[in-house]
């Protein structure tokens, strides 16, 4: 039986006097193993492992319940026999007190919402083979597949009224015919023409459908060759607003605009024109408003906040003095004089709210922590949200929208903080080639000793446009309890420092940020505990873009790990999902091929002394696997060692339990060969 979702059920009363009693007997023999072990075992902290892994859960999709007393959320857990994931619902009493699990599937349950009359939980399942919408009576009982519709609904929302839910979902795939399904000849003819983690993409298109949840009548409100996103209804009910990109071509830039959809006439009006991409809207509570996020620019743009009267005739930017990416899923406060985000700023992600009269910011919660995952309660008077920092995983906190009176609802992890010997980092500033101050930090190992010398790794993130954070982060400190230091940087393109820093490598690739690197790495080794004959460096993503630059440019190195990297920019192109990006920030390929080629790492492959190791998936479809062989077959035919190693049926990031600690056991052992 899976769980109730308002009530438990209280255990029987009657027992007899015989269970009574060896109750009783078994408490006190329990209390007195407790007290002979407890203190020794809590003083013998050990080294983590890779089997650790597998105790790491993710938190996501928290929902308070209308009344405010339950907080609805996911846990997905990992199963190391079956080399899989899964994902089930639980709820947590607000005013604090033991979870309790709602689902037991080995399936995927996913992003939970309560209907505002309080008497559904609603959530998406792939339990009967595709991604469909299911609900839970408030009474009890087993939940219930509300519709059957032969394609994967992506995300929902409950109508004011909870009479309806709207959902985002492509049409229906023609099914195959016979032996020939799942081999159908592909035809492509859309200018996106792949998406990594999807493959080759067809005429299909993501649109807006509603059921009504007592009759399961369904019925689709948009059509066209358009994708629409971020649904949201109206306080009303009346009208849903979304964003969509309907312009001539959409696949040909990035112009998503706000519009809003009349449900009972299909009309469809227009809200915003700018030429920025804009998303996630959100009517205020009396529906005269609509927020919304604009990114300011093209690749390393900065997600801001803007407010639009609901006809679109009165626009403001909110959040103008934030140079800081506010990043989706915000609310509203329940009188709409605030609205609750979270925002990346300098390695940590804030909680923050912004007073919609004035645009005054204040940050809420705030320090060495990344904050995710935000919810906030019917009545506004509390926020929920998961927050991390270098030694805890994440778990769930509360606190009142002031942000005071901060609580713990969860303990998924705590065995992580008092059972493991976990590094704390320290925080470094230095300063680069010229002059600008560039963060970073330097986990060292558990028994760290700073008479001895250590071989140093610098990890490189990917994005570019990302930032290293201070949430907990399984592989470093297992790099760091295998006795190495890391370090680990936010260079220029990175977030979370402002948007000039970010578009400092605009069709710079390889240059500033990493020169930006090596002066992180100088600033280290100077401090005399570092081996500088011991210096391995690896990343992922535009990370391996960087290790393939840091090769063909340096022998600082002794070893090097490319992860899912590019090399040739020109044979990128249409090779990749990536075309809009190319084209925005270096051009056509055929109208710039000198700027591609001169970008290119593979151009100065010649240079190349350092043993490298290349990862990559088989069907990346980021960074085709095409751009890893290109560097492995060059440094093979140089003479210099690599290894490549190709991950079967995974894309740009690997999925499967057994590639990803394939690919942690693959990476200490290539650095222990080399550094140690």
């Amino acid at each position: 039986m899976e769980g109730r979702i308002m009530e438990i059920r209280k255990k029987k009363r009657s027992k007899n006097h015989v269970s009574f009693c060896l109750y009783h007997v078994s408490l006190f023999l329990f209390f007195l193993i407790f007290l002979f072990t407890t203190p020794a075992q809590s003083q013998e902290k050990r080294k983590i492992s890779l089997e650790d892994f597998y105790e790491l859960k993710e938190i996501k999709t928290l929902s308070f319940s209308p009344d405010n007393r339950w907080l609805a959320y996911v846990v997905s857990s990992k199963d190391k026999a079956k080399n899989s994931r899964y994902s089930n619902l639980w709820m947590v009493p607000v005013a604090g007190g033991k979870p309790v699990r709602l689902t037991y599937q080995e399936k995927n349950d996913d992003s939970p919402a309560w209907s505002l009359d309080g008497r559904y939980l609603a959530f998406i399942s792939n339990r009967s083979g595709k991604s469909g919408l299911w609900l839970f009576r408030a009474e009890g009982g087993e939940p219930y597949e509300l519709i059957k519709i032969e394609t994967d609904i992506e995300s929902f929302v409950w109508s004011p009224d909870s009479s309806r839910i709207a959902f985002l979902a492509k049409d229906p795939k023609l099914k195959g015919k016979g032996e020939n399904e799942g081999r159908e000849i592909i035809v492509v003819n859309r200018l996106q023409h792949k998406r990594d983690g999807e493959g080759y993409l067809d005429d299909r298109h993501r649109h807006i459908w509603m059921v009504h949840v007592l009759s399961g009548e369904i019925k689709k409100l948009t059509d066209g060759p358009f994708d629409e996103e971020d649904i949201s209804f109206s306080p009303d009910g009346k009208e849903i607003i979304f964003s969509s990109n309907r312009t001539a071509n959409p696949e040909a830039n990035r112009n998503s605009d706000i519009w809003a959809l009349e449900i009972e006439t299909g009309k469809i009006r227009q809200i915003t024109t700018d030429s920025r991409p804009e998303t996630n809207p959100c009517f205020s509570p009396d529906g005269r408003s609509v927020a919304y996020l604009q990114t300011s620019g093209p690749v390393y743009g900065t997600n801001f906040l803007w407010l639009s009267s609901a006809d679109g005739t009165r626009l403001r930017k909110l959040t103008s003095f934030l140079d800081r990416n506010v990043l989706p899923k915000f609310f509203w406060s329940g009188d709409g004089n605030y609205i609750y985000f979270c925002l990346e700023d300098s390695g940590n992600q804030l909680l923050a709210r912004v007073e919609t009269g004035t645009g005054k910011i204040e940050k809420l919660i705030s320090g060495e922590k990344v904050i995710n995952n935000l919810a906030v309660s019917a009545d506004g008077h509390y926020l929920a949200f998961t927050s991390s920092d270098p030694i805890n995983p994440p778990e769930i906190y509360i606190c009142r929208s002031d942000g005071q009176d901060l609580r713990k609802l969860t303990s998924l992890h705590e065995e992580f903080s008092t059972r493991l010997n976990l590094s704390w980092p320290e925080n470094i500033h230095y300063r680069s080639f010229d002059g600008q101050e560039i963060e970073g930090w330097i986990l060292k190992p558990p028994d760290f000793d700073p008479s001895k010398k250590y071989p140093l790794i610098v990890r490189v993130h990917g994005g570019p446009n990302a930032q290293y954070d201070t949430s907990f982060n399984f592989e470093f400190q297992l790099l760091a309890a295998e006795n190495y230091v890391v370090l680990y940087t936010n260079p220029r393109g990175s977030s979370g420092y402002g948007e000039a820093f970010g578009r400092a490598i605009w069709a710079d690739w390889g240059n500033k940020d990493l020169k930006d690197i090596l002066a992180g790495i100088n600033y280290v080794v100077k401090r005399g505990y570092i081996d500088p004959g011991k210096i391995g460096i690896y990343g992922w993503s535009y990370g391996g873009i960087l290790v393939n630059y840091a090769i063909t440019r340096t022998n600082l190195f002794r070893s090097a790990i490319s992860g899912a990297s590019d090399s040739d920019y020109f044979s990128c192109y249409g090779t990749d999902d990536l075309h809009l990006w190319w084209e925005e920030e270096l051009g056509l390929p055929w109208d710039n091929f000198e700027l591609y080629r001169r970008l290119s790492p593979i151009k100065d492959v010649k240079k190349v002394k350092t043993p490298t190791l290349f990862l990559c998936g088989q069907f990346d479809y980021r960074c085709p696997l095409s751009q890893s062989e290109m560097m492995y077959l060059s440094l093979k035919r140089l003479g210099v060692e690599t290894e490549l190693v190709i991950y079967p049926g995974e894309g740009h990031n690997l999925s499967q339990l057994d590639h990803q600690v394939d690919r942690m056991k693959r990476v200490i052992a290539w650095f222990n060969k080399y550094l140690k």
